[in-house]
């Protein structure tokens, strides 16, 4: 895997067209599989992850979780392994967000891309609930989750009772969770997965890049639940503040993203 990452590294792509995915589209396609209670993943490979993946120096915080990576450093570096595999893990329901080439580049979505070596159908926008489809990801799917058995998954600070919807269990994580907390967490998931036959359940994520690495895990061996890397559409409601433009209805809550093909 790591050859390959050499190969896109280098490799330059000319410029190609927009198309082939449309951006709210796409947001319905998970609201009815949620809908259906159909079991599935969704990771976001967002610029963060695509910075460790790539082995640049990364230190930044999402829903005030600091997470940073240093290469070479021996935890990081392990941790990064399991990133990229999380990246290039196949499954019907496992589906993988990148960035797009709009908010990042063009290069860096065709690097991503072909990184992950998913199939199109498997792969989509990491913002796909964010910018111009958050409020419809707050009118079409947030009701969706009343009434199902809710996991969640986030900051230590979070207070998960302003939540609309009712959430039945918590686990909480620290500063640079990806590598401080993953080990600790996954025990406590599988523990209370197997100690209960956890089915039908909805997992959601707001763990920064530890949320990849936890999904990617546990859909492999769970698969019966669904789970989802939410980010920071929840900030609010979470009393984490309106940390991304978009929650502050700026200039991003307008945009709607491309594909390119």
């Amino acid at each position: 895997m790591f050859e390959k990452l050499k190969q896109v590294l280098f490799h330059r792509r000319a410029p190609v067209a927009q198309g082939g995915k449309d951006f709210s589209a796409e947001l319905e396609k998970f609201a009815q599989m949620i809908e259906r209670k159909q079991p599935f993943a969704f990771a976001r490979f967002n610029d963060g992850e695509m910075k460790i993946i790539f082995g640049d120096i990364f230190d930044v915080a999402k829903n005030r979780i600091g997470n940073t990576y240093v290469p070479n450093d021996e935890e990081a570096e392990k941790q990064r392994t399991l990133l990229i595999e999380a990246l290039d893990y196949k499954s019907d329901r496992y589906f993988v967000g990148i960035v797009c080439p709009c908010c990042e580049s063009e290069q860096d979505f065709f690097r991503m891309k072909e990184l992950s070596g998913q199939k199109e159908d498997n792969l989509t926008w990491a913002n796909v609930f964010v910018n111009s489809n958050f409020p419809a990801f707050q009118s079409r799917i947030t009701p969706l989750f009343g009434g199902r058995n809710i996991v969640f998954v986030g900051n230590a600070t979070a207070n998960h009772e302003g939540l609309p919807f009712a959430v039945s269990k918590s686990f909480f994580v620290g500063d640079n969770a990806w590598v401080n907390d993953y080990n600790r967490l996954m025990r406590e998931l599988i523990e209370y997965i197997e100690s209960d036959a956890v089915t039908d359940t909805v997992f959601i994520f707001c763990a920064g890049v530890l949320s990849n690495l936890l999904i990617y895990k546990l859909y492999e061996n769970y698969p019966k639940n669904t789970y989802l890397d939410l980010g920071s559409v929840y900030d609010v409601e979470l009393g984490l503040g309106k940390s991304r433009r978009y929650l502050r209805k700026g200039k991003t809550l307008y945009k709607t993203c491309i594909w390119a093909k």
